[in-house]
């Protein structure tokens, strides 16, 4: 009787499948390791997708977007990022909200985008946290309301010292969002960085740079950064 032989690359792909299934409600699951090397480990990923596991559902979609913007890929991204956001998993949420945020595979659409974002930010994501703040402060999807915008901005960059060592990634993630966005140009991200450094909850605390950011932001008309600027000049006389 001839024996099948198996590639371990396809061996460890199954692997880690058969974990995530397992792990299903567990969202510090292997489900991120799941890399497909070959036909077979895609196959299987789908297989399991279509089951209902939202984890490879997640990991599917992201697969289809790193190919590319082409209409067929973008297309299958959405479908199964929307599969597994519509299971309440947050990453996926997020996802979604971006890619309605910046009309990818989807028509743009900030209304849309920002339930997405408050359905991840609802479970603690803070990357979708920042962009839930950053909707608030442009008036994109909803009104503009700096108050509501720095109160979810600082969410996404409060720290506690109980955080585990991934909860403080993913804070560092947001400050490094909203950094890029500020060094792009962004007033709202330059004004919002001026408070992180002006009041120290992530990173350590600089009023000079705090300065430096809200100068930026107040070239560009916004009102707040030019009042926080003012502030710490005068608090220096």
């Amino acid at each position: 009787m001839k024996q099948t032989q198996f590639k371990l690359p396809v061996l460890l792909t199954f692997f880690f499948l058969i974990t995530a299934v397992s792990a299903q409600n567990n969202k510090n699951s292997v489900y991120q390791f799941m890399q497909p090397s070959s036909d077979e480990g895609l196959e299987a990923l789908i297989e399991i997708a279509r089951s209902g596991n939202a984890h490879a559902q997640y990991k599917l979609a992201c697969i289809y977007q790193n190919r590319g913007l082409e209409p067929e890929n973008m297309k299958k991204c959405i479908e199964w990022f929307t599969k597994s956001a519509e299971q309440n998993f947050d990453s996926a949420q997020y996802k979604l909200g971006l890619c309605y945020y910046d009309g990818k595979g989807v028509e743009q659409d900030f209304s849309t985008a920002l339930s997405w974002f408050r359905k991840a930010a609802g479970q603690g994501h803070q990357s979708a946290m920042y962009y839930v703040g950053r909707c608030y402060a442009r008036g994109e999807g909803v009104e503009s309301d700096t108050v509501e915008a720095k109160r979810w901005i600082d969410q996404a960059v409060s720290i506690d010292e109980e955080l585990t060592p991934q909860q403080k990634q993913m804070n560092a993630n947001a400050v490094a969002i909203v950094r890029k966005e500020a060094e792009k140009g962004d007033p709202y991200a330059q004004y919002f960085l001026g408070l992180i450094y002006e009041e120290g909850k992530y990173l350590e605390r600089d009023t000079e740079k705090a300065k430096e950011w809200f100068a930026k932001a107040a070239a560009q008309g916004h009102k707040k950064a030019q009042e926080h600027y003012d502030a710490l000049n005068k608090s220096k006389e």
